[in-house]
């Protein structure tokens, strides 16, 4: 483990195939204009989280990609196991932890409002927090930190819809973990998303117009 360091962040992506990605915002602006804001996005991700002072990975959907941006910025690469996005979380969280990471914070790339000093907001409450959660505008979470893995954070959560982040919350209470948040974000996965976010009003005015 590079430096001995201690603290991970695991960026969770798509691969960039047409068709693919940001299919609920597809279904209103098109396949190639969709795949274009999800480029934009993980690029936006990655200039945000670089200056980050932790080792980070990133978990393709299907395969390692060695011509992406993340290629450029150096971050270690690696692909998710199949199943529901718990399955593949868990996944994630137990192979990492078994290399020795003792704080682990999980992101996905949906998220242009979240920054370097969210993710080490993130990492200071696990100093003193058993779990770490980043509440979505839209009922989910956009970031997950964890000090070791519990694996009934990854289970019976109904994903992709408005109670992933309160039922998370209630296995938070059932387990008996102290919880830490962060701030409130947006992610951007339709278009009324992208005509509320800042971003989209500076990278796609004309998709919003």
């Amino acid at each position: 483990m590079a430096n001995q360091a201690t603290e991970l962040l695991i960026i969770f992506t798509k691969n960039p195939v047409l068709g693919k990605v940001k299919t609920r915002l597809a279904s209103a602006i098109g396949d190639e204009e969709a795949l274009r804001v999800h480029q934009a996005l993980v690029k936006e991700t990655i200039v945000k989280i670089n200056q980050c002072h932790c080792d980070k990975v990133v978990y393709f959907s299907d395969r390692i990609d060695a011509d992406s941006i993340f290629s450029e910025y150096g971050f270690r690469q690696e692909v998710q196991t199949q199943g529901d996005l718990g399955k593949r979380m868990q996944h994630a969280f137990e192979k990492e932890f078994a290399k020795g990471y003792t704080s682990i914070v999980i992101i996905g790339t949906d998220c242009p409002e979240l920054d370097d000093a969210s993710i080490s907001r993130a990492f200071k409450l696990l100093e003193d927090k058993d779990v770490v959660l980043g509440p979505a505008d839209d009922g989910g979470y956009y970031l997950l930190g964890l000090t070791k893995l519990h694996q009934e954070l990854f289970d019976g959560i109904p994903w992709s819809t408005s109670t992933v982040f309160q039922s998370t919350v209630d296995c938070v209470n059932r387990l008996s973990l102290s919880l830490g948040l962060t701030a409130k974000k947006q992610d951007i996965d339709t278009l009324d998303d992208l005509k509320k976010s800042a971003f989209g009003n500076v990278h796609f005015p004309w998709l919003i117009g």
